[in-house]
Formats: C-alpha cells, sequence, structure tokens
C-alpha cells in the first residue's frame, strides 16, 4: 500500500486540475483551449465555480494529505538508504510546510475578499516554492548515497527544468510587457513537472525495496 504513495501523490493532483479545467469550460466558466499553450485560464480559475469548486476541494485537500505522507516517508526511505537523520528530517520538513500551504490555498480558493485573495497568493507560492525545495534536497541527497536501484538521471533532469523554467518566468516577467498573456501556461508546465518528479520517484522505491524492507 506504501508502495502507491508515490504513484497517488503525483497522480491525484494532476488528474484534479485536469478534470475541473473540463468541468469548468464544459459549465462556460472557463474557455475551452489547451491551456498548456493558449494560456487561456489559470489552474485556480478552474476550480472556483459550479461542480469543478466541489471537485477541486474534495480532491485537492486528500492530495495535500498524501504529500505529506510522500514526505514523511521519504524521510524513512533517507534513512533506510543510510542518510544522516538531521538531514532526511529537513527534507521531511519542507515538504509538510508545503503540504500545509498547499491546504490553505485550497480552502481560500473561490472564497471572496482580500484576507483569501492573500492567502490564496501564500499559499500557491509557498507550495510551489517548498515542493521544488523539497525535491531539489531529495535529489541531492540521494546522489550522495549508495544508487543502488536509484534513478537519479530523471530526478536531475526535472529539477533542472523547473529551475530553469521558474528563472525563465522571472526574466520575463521583468523584461516584457506582456508576460501576463502566457503567464498562465507556464503555470501549467510547471504544475505538470513538479507533480511528475513523484511519479519518477516511484521505480525508485520499488528497485530499493522501500518500504517493504524500510526500517520505518
Amino acid at each position: 500500500m506504501f508502495r502507491l504513495i508515490p504513484l497517488l501523490t503525483g497522480l491525484l493532483p494532476i488528474l484534479s486540475i485536469h478534470t475541473t479545467y473540463l468541468v469548468s469550460a464544459y459549465e462556460g466558466y472557463v474557455a475551452w483551449c489547451i491551456p498548456y499553450i493558449d494560456s487561456c485560464t489559470s489552474i485556480s480559475a478552474t476550480g472556483r465555480h459550479g461542480s469543478a469548486f466541489y471537485i477541486f476541494k474534495a480532491t485537492m485537500v486528500p492530495a495535500a494529505l498524501l504529500l505529506a505522507t510522500y514526505w514523511v516517508l521519504s524521510y524513512a526511505w533517507l534513512k533506510d538508504l543510510g542518510d544522516r537523520q538531521e538531514v532526511a528530517k529537513t527534507v521531511m520538513i519542507v515538504g509538510v510546510v508545503a503540504s500545509v500551504f498547499l491546504v490553505v490555498y485550497t480552502l481560500a480558493l473561490g472564497a471572496a475578499g482580500d484576507n483569501f485573495r492573500l492567502q490564496r497568493k501564500i499559499g500557491i507560492i509557498v507550495y510551489f516554492t517548498f515542493t521544488f525545495m523539497a525535491q531539489l534536497l531529495l535529489t541531492w541527497r540521494l546522489g550522495k548515497l549508495p544508487r543502488q536501484g536509484i534513478t537519479l538521471a530523471p530526478l536531475l533532469a526535472l529539477c533542472s527544468f523547473l529551475l530553469g523554467t521558474g528563472l525563465l518566468t522571472l526574466v520575463l516577467d521583468v523584461t516584457t510587457d506582456n508576460y501576463s498573456d502566457y503567464e498562465n501556461a507556464f503555470e501549467w508546465v510547471l504544475a505538470l513537472a513538479i507533480h511528475l518528479y513523484f511519479l519518477m520517484t516511484w521505480r525508485s522505491w520499488r528497485d530499493t525495496g522501500f518500504p517493504a524492507r524500510g526500517s520505518s
């Protein structure tokens, strides 16, 4: 059961945001398009109205709980691979903080008022930032440990892609006048990539025998 956690942690939010987009578009709240290319709507807009409002909350809160579980188990995984407890704990704490702010963002989505708007903004920024930091830390630690059964190259490539794309958005935001025209597309791409990371670690969990032979 625990071995499915990376798959569920990656798949549930991916399915959630695409389902809410389709439902919102069907109900007329957002335009029909390919959001990864057309940048027609933000992820947040897909879960603000109609049936998608309830679907988003009903799926993303469990997604946040799965995320926290993933990072707690990653702590046990790193220890099982021989990493130092204090380093593994840092990875876990950063990841769990991200999951808490995903809940903050999800609960505030669709609520009116400046306070809720601020909560949404803080929630999504901390969620994405801390999730990426935790992924980067986990990848770094895996590279320092014996690599038998660990598929490291895809994780490094994905972290590099996330970092490069994130920096590109900052540069475009500063140097162009129309960044808002394609900001949403970058958001969709980054969200997909950050959740694919969890799917990529599933194979390494399996090949290292975790959690079946894990110490925790």
